[in-house]
């Protein structure tokens, strides 16, 4: 079973997230603050999910930046909030995110957090078979 992580800044509705995550077929817990992201993506876990508003100041928190490469490869960092278009590409390269969700597709999110690992290790594969195992497969 996959692990999530998801962190709240207080306009993501948790416990909808961790139902979505976990009928996808992933073991989610809820984390009070990024800074315990780390620890749980070198434990194992390959999916992050955190909450924003989608403004362009907010980028992504400092713990999730200062990640080590080969740690940040091994999961998918998404952003849900009001301001983003569900899969919007561009946002997501900006933001430094594997994926951008809106809120109104928070229902769907495992089914999205699903794909969005299953392309990233194919992606990570060729340069870091490690992190692509970790991803599964």
């Amino acid at each position: 079973m996959k692990r999530a992580v998801v962190v709240s800044d207080g306009r993501l509705q948790v416990e909808v997230v961790l139902g979505a995550l976990a009928a996808a077929g992933f073991e989610a817990v809820a984390s009070p603050s990024v800074a315990e992201v780390r620890p749980r993506v070198e434990v194992g876990a390959v999916a992050v999910v955190l909450g924003s508003s989608g403004e362009p100041g907010e980028g992504v928190p400092a713990a999730l930046a200062g990640m080590p490469p080969a740690v940040r490869r091994g999961c998918v960092v998404v952003l849900v909030g009001p301001g983003f278009t569900t899969g919007d590409g561009m946002r997501a390269f900006l933001l430094g995110v594997d994926l951008v969700v809106s809120t109104v597709d928070t229902a769907r999110l495992g089914e999205l957090v699903g794909a969005a690992v299953a392309g990233k290790r194919t992606l990570v594969a060729p340069l870091d078979p490690l992190a692509a195992a970790k991803l599964g497969g």
